[in-house]
This record gives C-alpha cells, structure tokens and sequence, in this order.
C-alpha cells in the first residue's frame, strides 16, 4: 500500500537519503505538505491510488493521464516534497504497467507544475549521481588505479 503519511514517507526515504545539516532542495518534506487539511487528504491519496492498482492495475495510468484527472495529479505532485515525490515515483514503478510513460507524462510539458516536477527529479538525480561518483570508495579506488597506472613499476 502506498502510506502518503509524514511518518512512512520520511522513514522510507531516510535509507535512501540520510538527513543532512544542509538545505537540501526539494525539502524532504514541503511546509504545505505539514498542514492540517494536507496530511489526510495525502493519505487518503496513497489509499485510493493502492486501491485502483489492485482493482484496475492496468486501467489506471491511463485514468491517471486524462483530463481532468492528469493536470490535478499534477499539481499535487508539483507541491510534494523530496520524500513523497521519491516514494510516488518508486510507487508507480513497481506497481503500475506503463510507469514509464505516466511518469514521463506528468514531468514533461511546458505547465508550471510539469516543470516543477521534472526540476524537483532532476535536482534530486544529479545530487544522488554526484554523491554516487565521489564516494569515499570511488575516489579511493581512482587514487589506486592512478597510482598503478603512474608507477607500473612498484607494481611488478
């Protein structure tokens, strides 16, 4: 099930994302994400987008892409945090047929949310592409592999 709650959300994505003392952009969680009318309504979202994919898992990424219903995901989307947008995305993958081209729907466009969606994906790729490729265990291995490759010699 796809549990929108604050607590679910920022517990499956601390694993991926530890928390940091820096201003990370997305924020993990929005301020509008945190208000009162806000948080049912999300978990009442997560609710009803694991029901449709249990009863109509085929069916559903195509409800998900007309109209009205496409431009008010989006728009919910637009707003969510680092935590929830993650855990949508993962959500979708593993869940939906057609992932791809629903996810590539709602973050492509030339609409404020579309964008929005595509710069808070992005932002999030590129910092987790960044900490992935200057790693401790990379650099460290780079460092021996410019090494050996400087000094063949020390390594006969």
């Amino acid at each position: 099930m796809l549990d929108f709650t604050e607590a679910d959300v920022v517990a499956w994505f601390s694993p991926i994302r530890p928390p940091t003392r820096q201003n990370n952009w997305p924020p993990v969680i929005r301020a509008i994400e945190r208000g009162r009318s806000v948080e049912p309504l999300l978990h009442e979202l997560g609710t009803v987008l694991s029901e449709l994919a249990i009863q109509a898992p085929a069916i559903l990424p195509k409800a998900l892409l007309g109209d009205p219903v496409q431009h008010d995901l989006q728009t919910v989307i637009a707003q969510l945090g680092a935590a929830r947008l993650l855990r949508l995305v993962d959500w979708f993958s593993g869940t939906l047929p057609g992932a791809p081209q629903l996810l590539a729907q709602l973050s492509q466009g030339r609409t404020a949310n579309a964008q929005a969606i595509n710069s808070s994906l992005r932002a999030l790729t590129a910092r987790d592409t960044l900490t992935r490729m200057f790693g401790p265990d990379r650099v460290a291995w780079l460092q021996s592999c410019a090494e050996a490759a400087t000094n063949p010699q020390e390594n006969s």
